[in-house]
C-alpha cells in the first residue's frame, strides 16, 4: 500500500528548487577536507561558498545504491532491508531525560537507563534498530562511543549512531569493528549506520564534514540527518522547509559519490518547527508527519534509502496525546514508504525516552507494518468458492477451513497489549494500556536475555574505552 504526497509536477519542482538551491546558494563549510574534494570533482567556489553544478548532481546521484543490508551482530538473524521501504522502527537517540520506571518522574538518563532502553528494545519484537538515549554519568569526552558500546552489549540488533565529533570517530568505528569480528567483517555486513548532523541551513560544519569522509572512506554506511526548522533555522512553509532540507541531505550525498563512488547512503529528513508563541522546537504533529512524508517521496524519486522521525510528539507522558501523535506522524511516511521511522520511545518532542511508550510504539509499529503490507488479492484470497458453498449448505464462515486457514496465517491483526476484551471483563480491574505497557517493561527487563558478544569483544571494547578517554583527556 502506498500513496503519494505530492503529484507528479509537484514532485519535479521540488527536485528543480532542490538543484537551484545547491548551483545557486551552495553550501558552506570550514573543512579543508570537503572542500577540496568538491572543488576537485567539478564544483565552484564564490563568495566563500561551494556551488554545484547541474552535472556533478546528475552524476553523483547515478552511484548512489538503491539498496543495502544492515546486520545484527553474533550472526542474529535480523537483517534489515534498506531499500525495501519496510518501515522498521528505530529507538530514538539523544535524549537527555528519562521517565522513571518505578517512580514514572522525570529524571536524567545514566548510563543504566541506556542499558535498559537497549535491553528492552532487544526484547521488543517490533523495535528493529537500537540508538541510543544520552546518558549524563559517563565523561562527554567519549560520549558516543561509551553509547556505542553500552547498545551493543545490550542488543544484538543492527544500531544507529550519530557522530558528534570527528576526534571521537576512530574509537567508535573500533567498537563496531571489534563487536563485528574485525573491520572486514564490519565492512561486509555492516551492525550500523553512523549518522552526521549537519547545519541548516546550508552549513557543512566543520566535524559533520571530517566525519563523512571518514566513514565513507571507512566503507561503513552513511545517514545525513540536518533537522532544520520550520521558521527559524528553515522557511516557515512546509515546500520552501522541505527543499532547503533536500538540498542539505544531497550535498552529503552527492560528497560521499565523489568520494567513493557507490559508497552506502541513507537519507534521515528531520524537518522540525518552532512554536512561534513559546520559541519551543516542537516535533509533533501534523507537521513532523507531514514534512516527513514529503521528504520520504523525494528520497523514494531518487531510489535512496531514508529514514524518518515518526514516532515523536508533544506529550510529556504515555497517554493518549502521545499515542495519536506517534501514530500519525509514523503513518504518513510509511504509507509514503520509508525503510526506517525513528524515535520510538520517546516523548517531550524527542527530549525524554520513556519505557512504557517503547512498548506502545512497539504496537503501533506492528500494526503500521501490516498496514502497508497491503492485501493479497488471488483466487483463494477472493474465496468466491467458498461464499458460494456457503450460500448452498448454510453454514457459517465461522467453521469453514478456509477461516482457519486464514486466521494461523495472520488475517487478522492482534494487539501485543491493546485490549479487545468486553466492558465488564475490562471493568474488573480497569487497567489502562500505559500502565499494562509499564509492567511489561518490567517483565522484560527482568526476564529477557540478550545474545552476549564474545568474551574477547568484550575485552577488546574495555581496551577501546580506555585508550579513548586517556587520548581524550591527555
Amino acid at each position: 500500500m502506498r500513496f503519494d504526497y505530492f503529484n507528479e509536477a509537484e514532485l519535479e519542482q521540488m527536485h528543480g528548487a532542490t538543484v537551484e538551491i545547491l548551483t545557486r546558494i551552495g553550501i558552506s563549510t570550514s573543512s579543508d577536507r570537503l572542500k577540496g574534494l568538491l572543488l576537485d570533482n567539478g564544483c565552484k567556489e564564490q563568495g566563500g561558498r561551494i556551488l554545484f553544478t547541474g552535472e556533478v548532481i546528475d552524476k553523483a546521484l547515478k552511484t548512489v545504491p538503491s539498496n543495502f543490508n544492515l546486520y545484527g551482530r553474533n550472526g542474529c538473524d535480523l537483517v534489515i532491508e534498506m531499500g525495501k521501504q519496510k518501515a522498521y522502527t528505530q529507538t530514538c537517540v539523544g535524549t537527555p531525560s528519562v521517565i522513571d520506571l518505578e517512580t514514572e518522574e522525570k529524571r536524567d538518563a545514566t548510563l543504566k537507563d541506556l542499558d535498559d532502553f537497549a535491553k528492552l528494545a532487544d526484547a521488543l519484537e517490533n523495535i528493529h534498530l537500537i540508538s541510543p538515549v544520552f546518558p549524563r554519568d559517563v565523561p562527554q569526552e567519549i560520549i558516543v562511543t561509551s553509547e556505542t558500546a553500552a547498545t551493543l552489549r545490550n542488543s544484538s540488533k543492527p544500531q544507529r549512531i550519530c557522530a558528534e565529533s570527528s576526534h571521537e570517530l576512530p574509537y567508535i568505528i573500533e567498537v563496531l569493528a571489534a563487536a563485528a569480528g574485525g573491520m572486514e567483517a564490519l565492512r561486509q555486513k555492516p551492525i550500523a549506520y553512523i549518522e552526521i548532523s549537519t547545519i541548516s541551513p546550508l552549513n557543512s560544519g566543520f566535524h559533520p564534514a571530517e566525519a563523512l569522509i571518514d566513514i565513507v572512506e571507512a566503507g561503513i554506511p552513511l545517514g545525513v540527518v540536518p533537522c532544520p526548522m520550520m521558521g527559524a533555522t528553515g522557511p516557515i512553509t512546509l515546500a520552501g522547509c522541505v527543499a532547503q532540507h533536500n538540498a542539505e541531505i544531497l550535498s552529503s550525498v552527492i560528497a560521499s559519490q565523489l568520494l567513493k563512488p557507490g559508497a552506502p547512503v541513507v537519507m534521515s529528513p528531520r524537518v522540525t518547527f518552532m512554536d512561534m508563541k513559546t520559541g519551543l522546537g516542537l516535533w509533533a504533529m501534523p507537521e513532523q508527519g507531514l514534512a516527513a512524508a514529503a521528504s520520504a517521496q523525494l528520497a523514494r524519486y531518487y531510489k535512496i534509502p531514508s529514514t524518518v522521525t515518526g514516532y515523536s510528539g508533544a506529550s510529556k507522558v504515555a497517554d493518549m496525546q502521545s499515542g495519536y501523535e506517534h501514530l500519525y506522524n509514523a503513518l504518513l511516511p510509511a504509507l509514503i514508504g520509508t525503510d526506517i521511522i525513528a524515535a520510538a520511545g520517546s516523548l517531550d518532542n524527542c527530549l525524554i525516552s520513556c519505557y512504557a511508550m517503547l512498548v506502545i510504539d512497539d504496537e503501533l509499529s506492528s500494526v503500521i507494518r501490516h498496514t502497508i503490507e497491503g492485501s493479497e488479492v488471488s483466487e483463494d484470497t477472493l474465496a468466491i468458492d467458498v461464499i458460494e458453498e456457503i450460500v448452498k449448505t448454510g453454514e457459517a464462515f465461522l467453521g469453514h477451513k478456509h477461516t482457519r486457514k486464514h486466521m494461523r496465517a495472520g488475517a487478522l491483526w492482534k494487539p501485543p497489549i491493546g485490549d479487545r476484551s468486553t466492558y465488564d471483563n475490562w471493568a474488573i480491574n480497569k487497567i489502562k494500556l500505559e500502565d499494562k505497557a509499564r509492567q511489561k517493561a518490567k517483565e522484560l527487563l527482568a526476564s529477557h536475555e540478550v545474545v552476549p558478544l564474545s568474551a574477547e569483544a568484550d575485552a577488546e571494547i574495555d581496551e577501546i574505552l580506555k585508550k579513548a578517554l586517556k587520548e581524550s583527556t591527555n
